[in-house]
């Protein structure tokens, strides 16, 4: 089994676990940081409704910035081992989201996608689903 990263990911989180045959080692977690208030408007001074162009906008602009963050970390992870596999779990939309914001030579080095509760999972899971999707990867892959 060679190794590979697992990224859980979320809205504004994203935890990597270092998975490889004998462990299976949690890396830091990288955390995206919410600037909005309440929905639609923060700080009520505007009528009830107005605002909401720039709520979605700026949940647009941290969810960009999220999927760039977990791209660069990705990416500097890839740099030190050129023979690294990266594994996606989490929500299908962010997962989605995340592979395709990757730039092409990392995108290559996914094997495939989990769907897992990021807020439930640990890295026995982590360890367990990923090992099954390797299986699976080098079965489709000559």
């Amino acid at each position: 089994m060679s190794r590979v990263i697992t990224v859980v990911l979320s809205r504004g989180r994203a935890r990597f676990f270092d998975v490889r045959a004998d462990h299976t080692e949690e890396l830091a977690c990288l955390h995206s940081p919410e600037t909005r208030g309440g929905k639609f408007h923060s700080d009520r001074s505007g009528a009830p409704g107005s605002g909401e162009h720039a709520y979605h906008g700026r949940r647009h602009e941290e969810q960009r910035r999220h999927l760039a963050a977990v791209a660069d970390r990705l990416m500097a992870l890839a740099a030190a081992d050129a023979a690294l596999d990266v594994a996606l779990a989490g929500p299908e939309d962010v997962t989605r989201a995340v592979q395709a914001s990757l730039p092409a030579p990392l995108r290559a080095r996914v094997i495939g996608t989990l769907r897992v509760d990021p807020k439930r999972t640990t890295a026995s899971t982590i360890t367990r689903q990923t090992k099954q999707l390797q299986e699976t990867w080098a079965q489709l892959v000559p």
